[in-house]
């Protein structure tokens, strides 16, 4: 263990789980570590749901990683006496593998997982709300990063293309052509926003919520 912590090797990997929204998320070299900043996302969609009133009738959790979005959702809107259709996809079969692992754990068993480059249209039901943290992070950015990440977590949920936006582009083009009633609710870079506006349509509301530490990370589409 000493040999692998001096190698940089992240503690979550060595011990095998995360924390996200105090509770615990198995993982290993083929999941993302669960960031903090991303318990807001879990939060904001709560609010979506609650105070905005929005009558979903399905959340699908595109990229799902470990699965600790999706679960963590799941579980607060249980609390509440809510309850949708759940769909979580991934590239990765070995990450669903663990994500499956999760809600097992959990003892979620009302998630549909999917193996998908993203999504598929026909995946998609109108009244969604889609939830994604895909790799947003650009190509520069990502060669800077420190050794602890660059050297440990895969890149495929990292990397976002040249300007960390590759993924995004593609999974709005999806929903989009879907012709649908689709809320979308995503996280990125901050750093990325600018670029990520030009992507968005002129009669498209962009609705953007700051992290904890003030910076522009979520934001929230209304596809029609």
């Amino acid at each position: 263990i000493l040999s692998r912590i001096e190698q940089q090797e992240p503690w979550e990997y060595i011990r095998g789980y995360a924390e996200f929204k105090e509770r615990i998320f198995f993982v290993t070299k083929d999941t993302l570590i669960p960031r903090i900043e991303s318990e807001q996302l879990v939060d904001i969609a709560i609010d979506l749901i609650e105070k905005e009133k929005r009558a979903y009738k399905q959340i699908p959790d595109i990229g799902t990683g470990s699965g600790c979005l999706i679960i963590s959702l799941i579980l607060e809107l249980e609390k509440k006496g809510k309850d949708f259709e759940y769909i979580a996809t991934d590239i990765s079969r070995d990450t669903l593998a663990i994500a499956r692992k999760n809600a097992h754990f959990h003892s979620i068993d009302k998630i549909r997982f999917l193996e998908r480059d993203l999504i598929k249209g026909n995946d998609i039901k109108d009244k969604s709300l889609i939830i994604a943290n895909l790799p947003y992070i650009p190509l520069r950015m990502y060669e800077d990063l420190d050794n602890s990440v660059k050297g440990y977590e895969p890149k495929i949920a990292l990397e976002g293309g040249e300007d960390g936006l590759l993924h995004y582009r593609r999974l709005i083009e999806i929903i989009t052509d879907s012709k649908k009633d689709i809320d979308l609710l995503i996280e990125i870079e901050p750093s990325t926003i600018q670029n990520f506006k030009k992507i968005v349509s002129k009669n498209q509301s962009l609705k953007i919520f700051k992290d904890f530490r003030g910076k522009e990370r979520f934001l929230f589409l209304h596809f029609s």
